[in-house]
């Protein structure tokens, strides 16, 4: 956590208050959470995210990797970890000598991890990924029951968990119905096997939100988790508060005479003289350089285009509009300044993106301050 008492001019500020707000409105509405803090927080700050969580009885945590989990278990933290991301064999001493739980899916990884535990005389929680339609990690649904009875044969090895996921849950309702009716009839061939294994989970946000199967008794929220929507229709539903926002500083404000043009290749030129003002944001710190003449920031609660190509770490944007504004005032980039907000759907769709990706830029590459 950085003291912005230092002079940074352009930060992520990070509501610890909304994450509370946020997580106990899913859980409310659902089964066990198991919050996924992969790609540090979706860019929200990994250990910060998992410490405030923590303190709200969460017991399993979601990450990518064996290097994300090492570092959630060197800051400290007992909980269960979950490799969403099935790792390589040669990570499995890491992985038993930390206590990380990982995604098996090959044969080549649970005799590896078998061997490891053997090696200690432990015993290895793991989940088996299945995969009914999203077509990445998993074994095909049609030959997940001979892969999972042979797995429940390694003496080392326990099945704590058997997941799935959903490529389509905010596109095609009837596909993913039919991923949680074949996934359904999967479990429930297990037969006396299946009374052994404690979680069975498919749903991510969208999948939280819009699905709901008797078989399911965990849920991986993400993006919602962050007060960011899968679909806009669930804001309708769903009160959720956004947890990012970035904010930057004016560096320079001069006057723009008409004809004049604007950042690099002029993609601006000014129709009549106006007020200008220099940002200290840019492409450098994750504000994609597709903004360029599209977006907005707010100054004093009032709107200010960006005119001209979004460089490295700076943009130019006009405050005509704008009172008696100085370099070091506050500009916001995302989040709510008075009555007026820039939200991450909106920079998405005029990024031509997704707003996973837009909070990942820009909190993985600024500092951030928790409030």
């Amino acid at each position: 956590m950085k003291n912005l008492e230092e002079p940074f001019m352009t930060w992520a500020e990070i509501d610890l208050a909304a994450l509370r707000h946020n997580f106990k409105l899913l859980k409310k509405n659902s089964v066990e959470i198991l919050p996924v803090i992969k790609a540090d927080a979706y860019g929200h700050g990994m250990i910060e995210v998992a410490s405030e969580l923590n303190q709200l009885g969460v017991k399993i945590f979601g990450v990518s990797d064996v290097i994300e989990g090492m570092e959630l278990r060197r800051s400290g933290f007992k909980n269960q970890i979950l490799l969403l991301e099935s790792p390589l064999p040669e990570t499995v001493t890491d992985i038993v000598t930390c206590g990380l739980t990982p995604t098996v899916c090959t044969l080549e990884l649970a005799r590896a991890l078998n061997e490891e535990a053997a090696g200690r005389a432990q015993k290895l929680k793991i989940h088996i990924k299945v995969d009914t339609g999203m077509g990445r990690l998993g074994v095909w649904h049609e030959e997940a029951l001979d892969f999972i009875r042979l797995v429940a044969s390694f003496p080392h090895l326990i099945i704590d968990g058997i997941l799935t996921h959903f490529p389509l849950s905010d596109s095609d309702p009837r596909f993913t119905k039919q991923q949680l009716k074949d996934f359904a009839a999967l479990i429930n061939s297990l037969g006396e096997l299946k009374k052994k294994i404690r979680y069975i989970h498919a749903a991510n946000s969208m999948g939280l939100a819009g699905y709901k199967n008797s078989i399911l008794n965990l849920a991986r929220p993400g993006l919602m988790l962050y007060g960011l929507y899968p679909q806009e229709n669930l804001r309708k539903t769903i009160k959720l508060k956004p947890v990012m926002s970035v904010k930057t500083r004016v560096i320079y404000v001069k006057e723009l005479e008409k004809g004049r043009g604007v950042s690099y290749g002029h993609t601006y030129v000014a129709k009549k003289k106006m007020k200008v003002a220099t940002l200290s944001v840019g492409y450098s710190d994750g504000y994609f350089r597709i903004l360029s003449n599209k977006s907005s920031v707010l100054i004093q609660g009032k709107r200010c285009p960006i005119i001209g190509n979004v460089t490295m770490d700076q943009i130019i944007v006009d405050v005509s509009k704008v009172k008696s504004v100085k370099i070091g005032d506050t500009a916001v980039v995302l989040g709510r300044d008075k009555k007026e907000s820039i939200s991450a759907e909106e920079l998405a769709r005029l990024a031509h993106t997704i707003n996973y990706e837009i909070v990942c830029n820009l909190g993985n590459r600024l500092v951030r301050e928790y409030k």
